[in-house]
């Protein structure tokens, strides 16, 4: 039986040796592999040892990534305006800081020299800061048509010129734009073409092309239109039929024809009284309908029996004191009376009420 030893035992741990590099594949796992895929495997041959940095995730897209914030924040509709804005307001340096950062500054002690620029209230009034191009142009007509016999000629108008596009192509492309207004010319010949319908549809007889080629082509603003007269109107529709008012309209071609009549006669009819209508007729009762008055003093304007009484007279407004005494021709006396007495002819002038009623009617 052998001794115990005394000098103590090293652990198994520390007789054994540990290598760092990597062990060589078995060939029970490279045949695993190559059943597993076919020709090269995908992967990492150890990965273990060899795996990838991870990169840094973010949630957000590429333009936001992309995105550098601008240095200057002044809006984008400024920056694209075609407009002379008014130059930024600088604050200028005082005299004390100019003096200590420029020993040879000399104050000014006149103002020879220096550039005269306008007040910003009157910097659209400037020439070159706002032209002809900046004012407002409506698409509609600034002189609205109250006349029912034009309004149906330039409603036919309107028909014609829709069916032109529509029998071109070109009505899908045109039917949200504006439609050139063009000379006396083209007009009669939009009112020569004539509208053949036949049950539902309708075709139009004339020169089509044309109608179409005039109505887009590049319009010119300051082209002056002949205005239609009432007496004209009236001798025109006598020539027609009335069989193109009885032409069913989709929703494409009314909303085409309410827009090109708000620009020929200044006529807007509303979208819940459009989608009623459902034929040309429909849409000429709603364009052709007078407006209510805003006030009754006009609605007893345009009665004649209300005009004829002697003792009734119709005023836009309440009348007070001095359109009474101006009607009798007194005011001009009184005005005269009241300049030389010192008192104020309209008004107070800051003086005080009379306080005396007060007293009698017990309010003081």
């Amino acid at each position: 039986m052998a001794t115990p030893s005394s000098a103590p035992r090293a652990p198994f741990v520390a007789c054994r040796a540990v290598s760092t590099t990597r062990a060589a594949r078995s060939k029970n796992t490279e045949w695993v592999r190559k059943k597993l895929w076919k020709g090269e495997a995908p992967g990492l041959e150890d990965p273990y040892t060899q795996r990838p940095e991870p990169e840094d995730p973010s949630n957000l897209p590429e333009e936001a990534l992309e995105f550098q914030p601008r240095t200057d924040k002044t809006p984008a509709a400024v920056l694209e305006s075609r407009l002379t804005l008014p130059p930024k307001r600088t604050e200028a340096a005082s005299e004390k800081e100019l003096a200590s950062s420029d020993p040879t500054y000399v104050p000014a002690t006149e103002a020879e020299g220096l550039e005269e620029i306008g007040a910003l209230n009157t910097w659209w009034y400037q020439e070159g800061h706002w032209g002809e191009e900046s004012e407002f142009r409506g698409f509609g007509s600034a002189e609205k048509v109250v006349d029912k016999d034009v309004v149906e000629v330039y409603l036919r108008q309107a028909v014609v010129e829709a069916l032109a596009l529509r029998e071109t192509g070109a009505f899908s492309q045109w039917a949200t734009k504006k439609w050139r207004e063009g000379p006396r010319s083209e007009l009669d010949q939009v009112l020569a073409a004539e509208i053949q319908v036949q049950g539902s549809q309708a075709s139009l007889k004339g020169d089509v092309a044309a109608i179409a080629q005039n109505l887009t082509a590049e319009s010119d603003e300051m082209e002056a239109t002949e205005r239609i007269r009432p007496e004209e109107a009236r001798e025109m529709l006598k020539t027609w039929d009335a069989s193109w008012k009885g032409l069913v309209l989709d929703d494409q071609l009314k909303f085409a024809l309410r827009k090109r009549l708000y620009q020929l006669t200044g006529t807007l009819i509303a979208d819940a009284k459009l989608g009623a209508a459902h034929t040309v007729r429909h849409v000429l009762t709603l364009a052709s309908k007078k407006s209510q008055p805003k006030k009754l003093a006009e609605l007893l304007e345009t009665r004649s029996d209300v005009q004829e009484l002697a003792n009734v007279k119709v005023h836009s407004r309440k009348i007070g004191p001095i359109d009474k005494e101006t009607a009798l021709g007194r005011w001009k006396v009184i005005e005269e009376e009241l300049t030389k007495r010192g008192l104020p002819v309209t008004g107070t002038a800051g003086m005080s009420k009379n306080k005396e009623r007060d007293w009698i009617s017990g309010k003081i």
